[in-house]
């Protein structure tokens, strides 16, 4: 008996809901998997069966791999994917029907009322509010990310986002106050019961905003905490979208069982109708506006919710009006699922990750790179809970730099100056030119090797003084050293060809150019960053080795060089920068005619034009 009184009592709100004339709303038709539902009054939840029927405000469940398909009183179908939860608030034939999702993925078919124009359906998520009249589309959202994506196959979609105030006032979530106790004085928080709104009337006034953007077929929009409205719909890859329309009971794969496909590789034939994008293809962000729409022709992880546009080179397909994509992936061409590449995988909130810690190769570290701008993560993607990042020494040289620079420099020589025992001479070369090529390679660790080569004209005039030569030359090698994120140490060796004045009678002297070895150490750094402009600079000691020509001796010398270097970046691996350099050197040298020491100042200053591009 007591077994019996436990089992009426669990399903009694079930049985009283059901009596009730037209209580019932959906039906479920196909179910694969497991699927649980919990009705409203019910203390546990029950697995969901073929036939099942619902009643208003009934949370439904989905397993691993799992799909039910639902049938609304009104025609209306819903599809909900593997786990995946939603509550079908409200559902009748007279007034518009709404539906909560928490999370996953749902597909919905809403049959379109030719009497009317008004919506028949709502779905709200936490981050959005959707309006459909008569449609077939796809929505996912997840939790962790807060993405909402909507996908249209067929028909029109209104999507508006939602922030978390209005959210909280769907949900009719009691408001919090805080009051001052007439007697202790003591500060008190207490809530307040919300006041019972009209759901489906709230819905249609946020969908009436000038923020909501109406989403055609063959085209995807997402809404997120970090964007302050909607995406502008933009056309996703014809390849996945019509894998996706085609798999309406949500199959999925293992990645190890994967059918590759992709725009480039496997075209196939559409049957969707796409309509024409509004949105420019190569996409656009307002900031101000808030305004964003990424590149057309990428994809959509149906896990993550997150949109992966084509890499920065993809080829334009003008017919289609998308970019094919090469890089940034591939989809299974059964389900639709997209596929990250080898070593990386997608994270709802992280972005682009390596599969394996273990595994910092530069050019996947590059790669990993690359795709989160693809995803627009900094922009789409708000971690409430976000630290600074530590710094990750693996990634800062995961690419070659190579910079490309021409100066303009003038420079002086003068032999003995403020010297009273030995002759003066001085020299100057004014508007000289100088060709540098400098290469950073790629490393996975805190040194990277450096190669630079330097060519230069310098026509020097003044006194007494025949210059045999006016070009130089100088080669380098070496090491940079990650000290920090922004502060490099480096190291480097070469032979650098210089002009050195030779007193080779009592009062003759020839302008010589002579080849030594040079010691280079010094630190460079980009010490502040904006969005677009930043500033670089340079400080570096070097040494030079003694050398020795016929009679003419050149001592052990040493210098100094500094270099500061405002740059702008116009994409994103490339920047161009305008500096200034100086150098100064001081070296004693044994001129061929014998005698005492002379003592020779070297200083250089100049501007100079930098490109730099990272590989």
């Amino acid at each position: 008996m007591r077994i019996f009184t436990s089992i009426l009592l669990f399903l009694l709100p079930t049985i009283v809901f059901a009596v009730e004339k037209g209580a019932y709303i959906a039906e479920v038709v196909r179910i694969r998997g497991e699927a649980t539902q919990l009705s409203p009054g019910a203390k546990m939840a029950r697995a969901v069966e073929i036939g099942d029927k619902f009643i208003e405000d009934t949370s439904i469940v989905t397993g691993a791999k799992s799909f039910l398909k639902i049938k609304f009183i009104d025609n209306s179908e819903m599809n909900v994917g593997p786990e995946s939860k939603i509550v079908i608030a409200e559902m009748k034939k007279e007034s518009p029907g709404v539906i909560s999702l928490l999370k996953g993925r749902i597909r919905t078919e809403v049959q379109k009322d030719a009497t009317s124009n008004t919506n028949k359906l709502f779905i709200k998520t936490r981050t959005a509010a959707m309006g459909v009249r008569g449609t077939d589309f796809q929505t996912i959202y997840n939790p962790d990310n807060k993405m909402t994506s909507l996908l249209t196959y067929r028909g029109e979609v209104a999507m508006a986002r939602v922030d978390e105030k209005t959210y909280q006032k769907l949900e009719e979530a009691p408001e919090k106050t805080i009051e001052r106790n007439d007697v202790t004085k003591d500060v008190e928080v207490k809530e307040v019961p919300a006041k019972k709104l009209d759901e489906a009337s709230e819905l249609n006034k946020i969908l009436k905003s000038n923020t909501t953007v109406l989403v055609p077929p063959g085209q995807n929009s997402f809404a997120s905490d970090a964007l302050k409205k909607a995406s502008l719909p933009v056309k996703i890859s014809p390849v996945q979208l019509e894998v996706l329309y085609k798999n309406k009971e949500f199959a999925e794969k293992s990645r190890d069982n994967i059918n590759a496909a992709s725009e480039a590789e496997k075209p196939i034939t559409t049957t969707l109708k796409v309509a024409d994008q509004k949105a420019p293809a190569e996409g656009l962000f307002n900031e101000k506006t808030g305004d964003f729409a990424p590149k057309a022709g990428g994809y959509i992880d149906i896990a993550t919710g997150l949109y992966i546009a084509p890499e920065a080179d993809a080829k334009l397909d003008k017919e289609k009006g998308v970019y094919v994509s090469k890089k940034v992936g591939d989809i299974d061409a059964d389900t639709g699922q997209y596929v990250a590449p080898k070593g990386l995988v997608l994270d709802a909130k992280k972005g682009f990750v390596l599969a394996s810690e273990a595994d910092k190769k530069p050019e996947l570290l590059a790669l990993k790179e690359d795709l989160n701008k693809t995803i627009a993560k900094d922009v789409v993607i708000k971690d409430e809970e976000a630290v600074e990042v530590p710094f990750n020494i693996e990634e800062k040289f995961i690419r070659d730099r190579i910079a490309l620079s021409v100066w303009g420099l003038d420079q002086d020589l003068k032999l003995n100056a403020n010297r009273n025992s030995a002759p003066y001479v001085g020299l100057y070369s004014n508007s000289s030119v100088r060709f540098g090529f400098d290469w950073i390679m790629s490393s996975n660790n805190r040194f990277s090797p450096l190669v630079g080569i330097d060519y230069g004209v310098l026509n020097f005039s003044g006194q007494r003084a025949t210059q045999q030569s006016k070009k130089t030359l100088a080669l380098s090698f070496g090491t940079q050293f990650a000290l920090s994120k922004v502060v490099n140490l480096f190291g480097k060796v070469g032979l650098h060809q210089e002009h050195f004045i030779d007193q080779t009678d009592s009062f003759s002297y020839d302008l010589k150019k002579v080849t030594l070895t040079r010691l280079t150490l010094g630190a460079n750094s980009e010490f502040w960053r904006g969005k677009r402009f930043s500033l670089d600079a340079k400080v570096a000691g070097f040494f030079t080795f003694r050398k020795k020509i016929n009679n003419l001796i050149i001592k052990n010398g040493s210098g100094v060089q500094f270099e500061v270097m405002p740059k702008l970046a116009f994409g994103n691996h490339s920047w161009i920068g305008l500096g200034i350099q100086s150098e100064n050197q001081l070296q004693w040298i044994n001129g061929s005619f014998g005698g005492a020491d002379n003592k020779q100042e070297r200083k250089s200053a100049g501007v100079f034009l930098r490109y730099i591009h990272d590989l």
